[in-house]
C-alpha cells in the first residue's frame, strides 16, 4: 500500500493558498526500510562449583557466545557491562548449596543489581533446612538503561553457600 501526502508548489503542505499541490509518495510497503541491526547478546557461566558469601556478586568463568559490543564480560568477573543506551532481556539460573558449617534454616536470597541497585523482579530466594539441601533457581527480567555504561551483577545475601552450573544471558532488545 502506498501512501501520499500533499505537498505544495511553495513547499508546504497543504497550505491553503491559491498555489498548484501535488502528491508526493511518503511511503510504500514494499519500499526499503532501514535495515534492522543485528542481535546482541552475551552468554557468560561458570560450572565449577564456587563459594558465595552474603552481599558479594557471582563470578562467571568463561564468555560463551556473544554477539556485538553492546554487552561486554570479562572472563571469570563479575560484571556484565551494558554499553549502550536502550532495553535489555536477562535471564538466569543456577544451582545453590547450603555452605558447610552453617546454621539452619539458611535462607539464601540472589537477585540482580543494576549499578549496585536491586533490579525489581528479579530476586530469588531458597531456604535450606539440612546440609544436603540443593536448589534451582532462576529469574528472567527486563532492564532499561539510559545513561551507558551501565553494570549488571548477580548478588546473593543471607548467609555462605555453594553456587554452581550457573549462566546469564543478556540480550539487547532495542
Amino acid at each position: 500500500m502506498t501512501r501520499y501526502d500533499r505537498v505544495c508548489t511553495c513547499g508546504c503542505i497543504r497550505c491553503g493558498r491559491s498555489c498548484t499541490c501535488t502528491e508526493k509518495v511518503v511511503s510504500t510497503d514494499d519500499a526499503p526500510g532501514p535495515t534492522p541491526s543485528a542481535t546482541q547478546f552475551l552468554n557468560t557461566y561458570s560450572v565449577p562449583s564456587a563459594p558465595g558469601t552474603s552481599g558479594n556478586a557471582l563470578a562467571f568463568d568463561v564468555n560463551g557466545a556473544t554477539s556485538g559490543t553492546a554487552i561486554t564480560h570479562t572472563a571469570g568477573g563479575t560484571d556484565v557491562t551494558l554499553n549502550r543506551a536502550g532495553n535489555y532481556a536477562v535471564a538466569f539460573h543456577g544451582n545453590l548449596a547450603p555452605a558447610s558449617g552453617v546454621n539452619f534454616p539458611l535462607s539464601i536470597l540472589l537477585e540482580l543489581q543494576q549499578d549496585g541497585s536491586p533490579v525489581e523482579g528479579s530476586v530469588v530466594q531458597h531456604t535450606f533446612q539440612t546440609n544436603s539441601d540443593t536448589a534451582t533457581v532462576a529469574f528472567s527480567v527486563p532492564v532499561q538503561v539510559t545513561n551507558a555504561p551501565s553494570v549488571l551483577t548477580v548478588v546473593g545475601t543471607g548467609g555462605n553457600y555453594v553456587y554452581s552450573a550457573v549462566s546469564l544471558t543478556v540480550y539487547r532488545l532495542s
